[in-house]
């Protein structure tokens, strides 16, 4: 049942890959890249080694912490969840919940990223050539290792995808799960140099990295990976203490996974719809009647209920916490005041799936004879109206904290720059670009099977050009808060506001003309995608 499993989630890739010649391309130019960076790892592994003992755990330790974070992290932040194996789907065969999770956690190692992760996990071999006692124990700590961050992986899947019951109860599991693991990360760093400046003296930066690292080594983070270099500087105690906290997690993280698969799958989720008051119009009877008013309130209502839209507002509030994490907790940090420049460049981009978002539901739009611009303008006015005055409050709160308010113009008109030129561009992209989404109901976190390389390439293409056109408010501000030059802040404010304004009205204009020829064929391949 198990191989079973395993062919029919090659067979999906294999199909995909087959009928979007995009897709292949996207795919081989990910699997050349993958190899590219595992040759970089594996030289830099192999130099390490030259480096001595010491180098080597330190490295060595750091890197399995970082891949644990990657693997619970990234499909949240990058990728979405891979649901090519859907249990919710499987419920109704004759599969036992154990042979599910052998199946799921199999096709986690032989996907793209399981190999290249195993892959550069064997490279720890070359870290550790010159200490026979520490390759032996690679020997087991290593899939040891493997089958921890592929199993995390899966209960955060199983976690966001909600464990059954209506619509809201699993956004709200969803939602409650992804940001109790956007701050695990910070939060386990804070902890850990809280502990590390208690145990380690001195003023030596080497030394509280060894520090900090010997502590992370006795997390579930990173225990599984510092046992080979314990036991080869000959510490076998704690070896062996590592070495069962490294086996209690994947325990403990495997009840987890099948508690929540047994609930969901026990459970199922069913759909509720809202009930709405007779003669209560929501947003619609607070626009003016017009078809870019009608088009501003659907995607206002949007923007505040649908948790594909909620999950990029989440980011708002807690990427300040973040930068102060990353920046050492210094709020004088440029880093922390700029905290609403890196949340603009990620909000700007989320209007370019408006229509992917829109589904098969986007033949309804065409039906009212809507023109491009309207339809256009509408989005943008919606995206505008919750995502400017949240820019403005984080810039606010920022630069209020750090107390360097010379700092507000530059960061003001870098932020609503960014913001303003990602707009625009979004207008032009999405009326050429679909993508596959999950459906309306579905967890937020889901990503549609074999779609991982076209969005990644189509995300990094709009950041791309956004960055580009951002670059005449983005570098005088930057230079403002290098050189402390007022001017140079205020010309990043009139940049800003100015050119972020002409490219949103830009993009209304060119996405529109586009709009009009391409509607027909957008609606045609939303049809195509099996989950639109």
């Amino acid at each position: 049942m198990v191989a079973t499993l395993l062919r029919i989630r090659f067979r999906v890739l294999g199909n995909t890959l087959a009928s979007s010649p995009w897709q292949l391309v996207g795919f081989i130019l990910g699997t050349l890249g993958a190899l590219g960076m595992l040759a970089l790892v594996w030289a830099g592994l192999f130099a390490v080694g030259f480096a001595g003992l010491d180098a080597s755990r330190l490295v060595v330790t750091i890197a399995g912490a970082v891949l644990l974070l990657g693997w619970t992290l990234g499909p949240l932040f990058i990728a979405g969840v891979d649901t090519t194996l859907d249990p919710a789907k499987l419920a109704p065969f004759p599969i036992t919940t154990g042979q599910l999770m052998r199946a799921l956690t199999l096709a986690g190692l032989t996907g793209v990223p399981g190999l290249a992760t195993t892959v550069g996990a064997l490279g720890i071999f070359l870290a550790y050539f010159r200490w026979p006692a520490a390759a032996a124990a690679a020997v087991l700590c290593v899939p040891l290792g493997l089958l921890t961050v592929v199993v995390a992986s899966r209960l955060v899947a199983a976690l966001t995808s909600g464990a059954g019951g209506n619509r809201r109860t699993r956004e709200l599991i969803g939602g409650a799960a992804f940001l109790v693991i956007l701050l695990a990360g910070p939060l386990t760093l804070g902890i850990l140099n809280l502990v590390e400046a208690g145990v380690t003296a001195g003023p030596d930066p080497l030394g509280r990295i060894s520090g900090f690292v010997a502590t992370l080594s006795w997390t579930p983070l990173a225990a599984a990976w510092a046992v080979p270099g314990d036991l080869a500087a000959g510490a076998l105690l704690p070896a062996l203490g590592k070495l069962l906290i490294a086996i209690a997690t994947l325990v403990a993280l495997w009840l987890l996974w099948r508690l929540s698969l047994v609930t969901a799958l026990t459970s199922p989720s069913h759909r509720s719809a809202a009930t709405v008051k007779s003669g209560k119009l929501g947003w619609f009877g607070r626009m003016r009647t017009s078809p870019t008013g009608a088009t501003w309130a659907r995607a206002q209502t949007y923007w505040l209920h649908d948790p594909r839209y909620l999950r990029q507002l989440l980011v708002v509030p807690i990427f300040p916490l973040l930068m102060l994490f990353y920046s050492g907790g210094d709020v004088t940090s440029p880093l922390f005041a700029f905290s609403g420049v890196l949340v603009a460049f990620i909000l700007g981009v989320v209007p370019y799936a408006d229509v992917s978002y829109d589904g098969t539901a986007f033949a309804t739009v065409l039906t009212t004879g809507i023109r491009g611009r309207q339809d256009r303008a509408g989005r943008i006015l919606a995206a505008s109206a919750i995502g400017v005055p949240l820019i403005i409050a984080i810039d606010l709160l920022a630069t209020g904290l750090s107390g360097r308010w010379e700092l507000l113009p530059p960061v003001l008109g870098a932020s609503i720059g960014l913001l303003l030129t990602g707009y625009g561009v979004s207008a032009v992209t999405s009326a050429y670009i679909v993508v596959p989404v999950p459906a309306p109901g579905d967890s937020p976190f889901k990503r549609v099977p074999g779609t991982n390389a076209l969005a990644g390439l189509t995300m990094l293409g709009i950041w791309l050009g956004i960055g580009v056109l951002g670059l005449p408010s983005l570098v005088p501000a930057i230079l403002a808060a290098a050189t402390g030059q007022a001017l140079f802040g205020w010309v990043a404010l009139v940049a800003g506001f100015g050119l972020g304004a002409v490219f949103a009205v830009g993009g209304v204009f060119l996405g529109g003309r586009s709009f009009d020829r391409n509607a027909p064929a957008l609606l045609a391949r939303l049809r195509a995608f099996k989950n639109a």
